[in-house]
């Protein structure tokens, strides 16, 4: 219901428009009936009605004049005029006042009922417009924190131009910035596409929201500041400075920072990596002072993650490298045929040395060649990747994820350990055959071989890697095993008395009693009638 006060010096008119109009109707209650201009401003006052009705003539106070007073105190209130005069005087001021109808004495009231009508719904549409208006500023509050992390990254991206649009902005959004400095730190949480790969858009979403919350706990509890999510595996922190240069204040920067950096570590526990700019005098140049800060966490590829690092001390990578890729492959090789887990860490250090600064993009050219290298030496012997991780792209695609050098290097020794044993294994029974096959051959002629050759030749492999697959099966050369036969097999001799020790070097294959009698003892400790004589005594 709105409300309604009446005023006029006339009481017939007073009481007559009272009971006359239907106002329960019309939704409207008549709370006060006034007798002149200056009951009707007291009335006005105390009652605070919606519209008011009234005479323009009136003794005391008249009704233009009371309407001014009421006005200064009750801006939104409506007013319609009633008047015995057509005075043009009464209708000019009246628009002056900008009200909202003028009725002549006598009253028609149908008129008056028109004209309470748009009154009516003009106050209508006012309190809809006002609600809305209220309802837009009560969502505009509530979204507040939002708008302001859109602002912090449009500062960053450099979307605006001059700095007094940046103030303006942030003065209406309720951020002043009223400091001689500004520094941007870079969060990221380390191995994020390692680690979190396979979690859920909820987790990730409070996975950022707890980074956010160590971030407030820490560096902003101590420092004034502003605070973004750049995407679910960073953030971006605006941090204001009373001096725009100044050591202690940057220290007391990094001592936040650390702080933020164990607090996440303790009670998330996961790592991150914190680069924190220079501080600058100017808010335009916050997108150069944050891309600075991003740098100085990419530069975590060249050592390794989790810790505070300065955009001043990143330092840029040297001049081109270039390597040798068939001496990679051949020291590869090497490495899985007979290199040790030392060996493969060593080659690593080696290829990737610690103190110098290679470019990223030679890093991940040396480390894909490796790999690639690698595959062929397994598709050489009909096997791939898939063979050891059931798809070749796991490989490829986890090279994609690492984010330092020290990552990388640990990844390739294991990559390297794990080939190397495939390899070992899948020779073992491989090459099962191929030991059986040497050892039936020396088995049968031991007598009259004279060199590896001479067993190999029916075999359709090569010598020295017919030598490394025995070493490799059995632990000892093809030679070991060939001296082995032999001189078990004149011990068994050396127990017929019948049988003469030239004779005996003979059916072993040695050419001269002198060489065979100094292999005997090399084998056994003993001579070979040293031998005898005491298996005789037995």
């Amino acid at each position: 219901m709105f409300s309604i006060l009446i005023v006029d010096d006339n009481y017939s008119d007073r009481i007559g428009i009272h009971g006359l109009i239907e106002w329960d109707q019309l939704g409207i209650e008549v709370v006060g009936l006034a007798v002149d201009g200056a009951d009707g401003y007291k009335q006005a006052v105390q009652l605070r009605p919606d519209f008011i009705l009234t005479d323009v003539a009136m003794p005391v106070m008249d009704g233009l004049k009371m309407t001014q007073h009421i006005k200064e105190e009750l801006p939104d209130t409506k007013f319609i005029f009633m008047s015995c005069f057509d005075d043009f005087d009464y209708l000019k001021g009246a628009i002056n006042l900008e009200v909202y109808g003028y009725i002549l004495k006598p009253i028609d009231l149908s008129e008056l009922t028109d004209s309470l009508y748009k009154v009516k719904q003009l106050r209508e549409l006012e309190l809809e417009k006002e609600q809305s208006d209220q309802n837009l500023r009560k969502r505009i509050q509530e979204s507040m924190p939002v708008l302001q992390e859109q602002l912090i990254r449009d500062l960053l991206s450099g979307k605006f131009e001059s700095e007094g649009e940046i103030r303006e902005r942030m003065q209406y959004l309720g951020m002043p910035f009223p400091f001689e400095g500004y520094s941007v730190l870079f969060l990221q949480i380390d191995n994020y596409e390692t680690l979190y790969v396979d979690i859920t858009t909820e987790e990730r979403h409070l996975l950022i929201y707890s980074v956010q919350k160590c971030i407030e706990e820490t560096i902003l509890n101590e420092l004034p500041g502003y605070i973004t999510s750049q995407s679910y595996s960073s953030a971006a922190i605006i941090l204001l400075a009373k001096e725009r240069e100044s050591e202690e204040g940057l220290n007391g920067i990094v001592e936040a920072a650390n702080r933020c950096k164990e607090k996440v570590n303790s009670s998330i526990g996961m790592q991150v990596t914190i680069g924190i700019s220079d501080v600058s005098g100017r808010l335009g140049e916050l997108p150069k002072l944050y891309e600075a800060a991003q740098y100085a966490v990419k530069s975590k590829f060249y050592s390794s993650g989790n810790r505070i690092i300065l955009a001043s001390e990143a330092r840029a990578p040297e001049a081109d490298f270039q390597y040798n890729m068939l001496e990679i492959k051949q020291k590869i090789e090497g490495l899985l045929e007979r290199g040790s887990e030392e060996d493969i860490v060593h080659f690593i250090n080696h290829c990737y040395h610690a103190d110098i600064r290679y470019p990223e993009t030679y890093i991940k050219s040396l480390t894909y060649s490796i790999i690639q290298i690698m595959h062929m030496i397994l598709l050489e012997r009909q096997e791939s990747y898939s063979s050891i991780y059931g798809n070749d792209l796991v490989v490829w695609d986890k090279l994609q994820r690492f984010e330092t050098i020290e990552d990388i290097k640990q990844w390739l020794v294991s990559i390297i350990e794990t080939v190397r044993s495939f390899v070992h294994k899948g020779e073992s029974g491989r090459y099962g055959k191929v030991i059986e096959d040497i050892k039936s051959i020396i088995d049968e002629t031991y007598a009259e071989i004279e060199n590896v050759g001479q067993i190999v030749a029916s075999l359709y492999i090569s010598a020295s890697h017919a030598n490394f697959i025995f070493k490799q099966q059995t632990g000892q050369t093809i030679f070991d095993y060939l001296m082995m036969k032999r001189m078990e097999a004149a011990k068994r001799l050396l127990m017929d008395p019948y049988m003469k020790i030239y004779e005996i070097a003979e059916k072993t294959g040695y050419k001269t009693t002198s060489y065979f009698t100094s292999v005997f003892k090399e084998y056994t400790g003993v001579t070979p009638k040293q031998f005898r004589d005491k298996y005789d005594k037995k």
